[in-house]
């Protein structure tokens, strides 16, 4: 329940609500993880199913291997559209610097 304002570009949870981090700080945070959570699911999947993930396993990390659309799977593509905001969504794919070469690339690596 929040009873008061929020300032602006802040993470707040609780109940009481409360103050966590401002945005940005929060952003970097989830970059770092992700990559991690990348890594160990691509060791998950390699463990139960005994093969590589593809497009449509990793589909929520593919601006990790991407910054346009040009290379986009069919399944990444709709990832753009979910939330109806593909305009935004292409804006900042194209501002994004991919931290892999593409999807082969990483999974060579790990």
């Amino acid at each position: 329940m929040v009873n008061k304002d929020i300032p602006s570009n802040c993470v707040a949870a609780g109940n009481p609500i409360k103050i966590i981090m401002p945005l940005d700080t929060y952003y970097m945070k989830r970059k770092e993880r992700q990559t991690r959570e990348v890594t160990e699911l691509v060791h998950k999947y390699r463990e139960c199913y005994g093969k590589e993930p593809d497009e449509k396993a990793l589909h929520e990390f593919f601006w990790l291997f991407s910054d346009g659309d040009s290379q986009l799977t069919e399944t990444w593509k709709r990832m753009m559209t979910l939330v109806g905001n593909e305009k935004e969504s292409y804006d900042a794919l194209r501002a994004n610097k991919k931290k892999y070469e593409n999807l082969d690339k990483f999974l060579k690596e790990i």
